[in-house]
């Protein structure tokens, strides 16, 4: 009976230890874009606002939805943003902000290695706003690994 027992937990651990090496093998397998950048005022970005700073970010991927993880100078994590879509083949790394209702909001990240722009909701202009020229900043964006 003991024999039958260690046999079992042995078998446990063989197989845990297989898929987490799998799963590990998976994960790196997936291409992360790295990325950094500098904001140079508060900007509002899926509803949170990001302080002017220094940033980096990492997208593992476009075909989930372009979960992007962005942390601070100091690597602390400050906040996971979904795309809300995907848009046109880019020829630079840029990061689109404009300014509507008195705030700078995220429009777009344009990401060349990755061939795509992820698009973020921003505020409609009001007519105020159409009637003038729209404010528009196109921040560089800093590929650190694709």
């Amino acid at each position: 009976m003991k024999t039958m027992i260690n046999s079992r937990r042995i078998a446990g651990v063989v197989l845990a230890i297989v898929a987490v090496l799998t799963c590990s093998g998976l994960a790196s397998a997936q291409a992360a874009t790295v990325g950094a950048f500098v904001l140079p005022f508060d900007v509002q970005w899926n509803g949170a606002t990001l302080p002017a700073g220094q940033y980096t970010f990492t997208l593992q991927s476009v075909q989930f939805g372009g979960l992007l993880l962005i942390r601070d100078a100091h690597g602390n994590g400050k906040m996971l943003v979904v795309t809300d879509g995907i848009g046109v083949r880019p020829n630079h790394n840029a990061l689109t902000i404009v300014r509507r209702k008195g705030n700078w909001y995220v429009a777009s990240l344009a990401l060349e290695p990755m061939d795509t722009t992820l698009k973020y909701s921003v505020p409609s202009q009001t007519n105020a706003e159409r009637e003038i020229e729209a404010s528009i900043q196109v921040i560089p964006v800093r590929i650190i690994k694709s």
